[in-house]
């Protein structure tokens, strides 16, 4: 029973990541090849990285660990572009593993539809079935997401956790923007899993979408990777509201990268020596502070 609960505990955090950014439409920066995003919260007692691994097309892979867990994915993505919106299908998969218990559980998140890119109040919504599978002992609990074209509530969810004979045993319930509970097929109770702090709310009003953890995250901090992102000079200087100059930065590091990735895919066996030393300068020039 504990093993079918942990399933449905895994569907609220994935609901709860679409929580904390379902008010924030802003365009985030592309990272570039190679950069890095490290987090040690000795406080919580988990540490994580990321890192930039492809460019063309994008995937982010990250790592995080804690004494009861690990975690890692690959977030790579399919996309559609509309003149009326922007379509994110992802195709990389999530992992937990639960360490006193071994089990090892994964899922692959919803499809993402960003609407009114070009005019209009943006606004989103997620659709599909995101199917966890406890790969330790074959268990797997679904969560139903509804686009907008088949209900207008569509941040309600539904959802299902099956033993091994494909019975229902737990069923889930909620909002992807707020709350999530669940129950047993044989009980009447409803417990809850998480509910969404209203003074988060309410922050995230006065932040442009951020939550107050979400602030933090571009705080300096030392001993970090020097391709880390809190070293790129455009995000820098648009937090300190230097729009125009964070473009010139922006500008000129995604140059950079084009060079070098232009540089990798024309090497000439015969020239390969000079190509390889233009290669590693403008790769120092992108990840070495991003000068």
């Amino acid at each position: 029973y504990q093993r079918r609960v942990r399933a449905d505990v895994f569907d609220s955090v994935q609901c709860y990541t679409y929580a904390c950014v379902s008010r924030r439409y802003s365009k985030p920066f592309n990272p570039l090849l190679a950069e890095t995003f490290e987090l040690v919260r000795e406080d919580k007692g988990y540490a994580c990285i990321a890192e930039q691994v492809c460019h063309h097309p994008p995937v982010t892979c990250l790592h995080a660990e804690h004494d009861r867990w690990a975690f890692w994915q690959e977030y790579k993505m399919d996309s559609k572009f509309r003149p009326t919106y922007f379509k994110v299908v992802p195709t990389g998969s999530v992992h937990v593993k639960i360490r006193h218990t071994g089990e090892h559980f994964s899922w692959i998140k919803p499809t993402t539809t960003i609407h009114n890119i070009i005019l209009g109040q943006l606004w989103n919504d997620q659709e599909g079935t995101i199917t966890i599978t406890n790969h330790s002992t074959g268990q797997k609990a679904c969560l139903y997401f509804q686009p907008y074209k088949i209900t207008k509530h569509f941040t309600k969810i539904k959802g299902e956790v099956f033993d091994l004979d494909g019975n229902v045993v737990i069923q889930i319930k909620g909002d992807w923007t707020s709350h999530f509970k669940y129950k047993h097929v044989d009980s009447e109770t409803w417990n809850d899993v998480w509910t969404l702090e209203t003074d988060i709310l309410e922050e995230k009003k006065q932040y442009w979408g951020f939550s107050p953890f979400s602030l933090q995250l571009n705080e300096q901090e030392e001993g970090i990777a020097p391709t880390d992102s809190r070293f790129r000079p455009d995000q820098r200087e648009l937090e300190h509201g230097k729009v125009d100059e964070a473009a010139e930065e922006k500008l000129r590091l995604e140059e950079l990268q084009r060079t070098r990735r232009k540089c990798n895919k024309n090497a000439n066996p015969q020239k390969r020596g000079k190509q390889k030393k233009v290669a590693q300068k403008i790769s120092l020039q992108i990840s070495g502070i991003f000068r």
